[in-house]
């Protein structure tokens, strides 16, 4: 499809991998899982068999830059997107928007997310072609993939479709999102049958998607015109350092998504996991549980269950003995050992070293 172009969006920090994943070594350039290709590379080479490199664009932070076009050879110079600062996933998806929307007219947009996997990726690339073609075809609506709830959790977002609704596209009618609802609310929206987890994987025409920033978020749309207006000419990088550090930081999810446009959900199964927390390296690693043990680098465990070792110092041999519920990532600098249930609490940790001024280990 030569219209379509994809976005992947490789900004973040992933605080919640520490100690891997470092302010200045971030989660998307290390190889988290089942082989020695990176998060991004792992990425790239997806959406390679989707798409030719021009159609492909890459949006980080300007600290980031180096290192991932170092892991990306085929990356053209001109489809990196820079933003000067981190500002969450409304004003970064909205300046992707602007850049394709101004050089590829009548194009679509695909949202990809550098630290996503896939475990079915034949099954991925076909559920996107069908997810763009739907949105071709109706301009004035939003295409998003929803995965079945597989357990109740508030690490997810959710999309609640309406009953009945489904087409003969396959396609159900998006009703709401919910943002990480709390664990009550997950367990709820599981046993309703109607919900689907939110993987943010999102195809739309990108003039529809402008319009939408115009109605709803008029403050960043006005900025962004801006910003669009002066891409590719010589005073761009001075708009973009202007204008983008004054834009609010929300996530698109609260700012344009939650607000009610026309939306229609393919449900899949890939065997998704968000790479941002150890349970989910612990998945991928375990084959979903399979093996009751998960280990990376030079390990050895006795009568353990629902262990993650993580061991980073090839000089040296982690053992664990009787250990349940437990992930222990061990780096030459830094060893944590935490419940496996309380992953999400190691950004809590992140910020009280942050807090302590301990920054040599951040």
């Amino acid at each position: 499809m030569d219209d379509l172009y994809a976005v992947i969006f490789a900004g973040g920090v992933g605080s919640r991998l520490w100690p891997v994943s470092r302010v200045d070594s971030p989660k998307q350039v290390q190889p988290f899982l089942d082989s020695e290709d990176t998060l991004i590379q792992r990425t790239w080479k997806r959406v390679r068999r989707l798409l030719p490199p021009e159609n492909i664009y890459l949006s980080t932070m300007a600290e980031y830059a180096r290192v991932l076009k170092s892991q990306l050879p085929e990356l053209l110079a001109d489809r990196l997107i820079v933003e000067p600062e981190l500002k969450s996933t409304c004003p970064a998806v909205g300046l992707a928007t602007a850049v394709i929307a101004k050089r590829h007219p009548g194009a679509l947009m695909m949202n990809v997310w550098a630290d996503h996997y896939y475990a079915k990726e034949d099954e991925y690339l076909n559920v996107m072609r069908r997810a763009a073609q739907l949105a071709k075809e109706a301009p004035d609506q939003i295409m998003t993939v929803g995965f079945t709830v597989e357990y109740p959790t508030s690490a997810y977002g959710y999309l609640e479709v309406e009953p009945n609704s489904q087409d003969e596209t396959g396609a159900f009618r998006v009703k709401r999102f919910v943002e990480k609802p709390d664990p009550i609310r997950a367990a709820q929206f599981m046993a309703a049958g109607n919900y689907y987890w939110n993987p943010a994987l999102w195809v739309w025409p990108a003039e529809h998607m402008l319009k939408l920033y115009e109605q709803y978020v008029p403050d960043i749309y006005q900025g962004l015109m801006e910003i669009q207006a002066a891409w590719d000419t010589p005073i761009a990088s001075e708009a973009l350092r202007r204008i983008y550090p004054s834009f609010t930081k929300v996530a698109i999810e609260y700012a344009i998504l939650e607000r009610g446009p026309k939306m229609k959900l393919l449900p899949a199964s890939l065997g998704w996991r968000d790479i941002g927390s150890w349970q989910a390296v612990y998945d991928v690693l375990s084959n979903n549980g399979e093996s009751a043990v998960a280990t990376k680098g030079r390990a050895i465990t006795i009568d353990s269950e629902d262990v993650l070792v993580f061991n980073e110092d090839g000089g040296k041999l982690v053992a664990a003995v009787g250990l349940q519920d437990i992930a222990i990532v061990n780096t030459k600098d830094a060893l944590l050992v935490i419940k496996k249930s309380r992953d999400q609490d190691v950004k809590k940790l992140v910020e009280k070293l942050e807090s302590e001024k301990m920054t040599q280990h951040l």
